[in-house]
């Protein structure tokens, strides 16, 4: 699981590239259910980190998304 865990935050680092990330966490979820109590354990110490990463990356990739409206400021004049 530390392998797998690892590098998924590999794949993070790279916000412009998800589609391999999500492949991985996509493998990972699916193995949930068969997971031990130790692999278990250790996933949920790195789902922050995990999290952390994501957010950052959304922000990174799309977070101009936020400011468009700010910027183009639309009038109504009726």
């Amino acid at each position: 699981m530390k392998e797998r865990l690892r590098r998924l935050e590999e794949l993070l680092s790279d916000p412009f590239n998800p589609e391999k990330a999500l492949e991985e966490l996509e493998k990972i979820l699916e193995d949930l259910p068969k997971l031990e109590k130790e692999d278990l354990m250790e996933l949920e110490r790195e789902l922050p980190k995990l999290k952390s990463l994501m957010e950052r990356n959304f922000t990174v990739a799309l977070g101009w998304l936020e400011e468009l409206p700010k910027r183009l400021r639309f009038e109504r004049k009726v």
